[in-house]
């Protein structure tokens, strides 16, 4: 009786395993449709000059688009053929920079 049940445990998980469908919002997407292209949210240590972030930013070829309410966030638009990733490593090895991180798509997750 006992291994019966062994059994059944071990087909029901291998069949969920391979025939269970994920659940939309769970599944993993490709990279690039992970974030946005093309920007980058970077959040700056406190007290830093609103000219040095200005120069940061040029300096690494960005424009400010916004400063995401009171959280002190900026979105970042990239120039044209800049990886979101590299300009992420970038970003991150100013000490003024607090984190930089790609702009992530989010979405709830949808009922069939």
């Amino acid at each position: 009786m006992r291994a019966f049940r062994w059994q059944w445990a071990l087909y029901t998980f291998l069949f969920l395993l391979v025939f269970a469908e994920p659940v939309s919002g769970m599944a993993r997407k490709p990279e690039e449709q992970r974030f946005v292209p093309g920007q980058v949210l970077v959040k700056f240590q406190e007290n830093v000059p609103q000219d040095r972030i200005v120069e940061i930013v040029q300096g690494e070829g960005g424009t400010i688009k916004s400063i995401i309410g009171r959280t002190g966030i900026h979105l970042v638009v990239l120039p044209e053929g800049v990886e979101v990733m590299e300009a992420v490593d970038r970003f991150s090895v100013y000490p003024e920079v607090r984190y930089a991180e790609p702009n992530y798509r989010t979405s709830p997750l949808e009922e069939k």
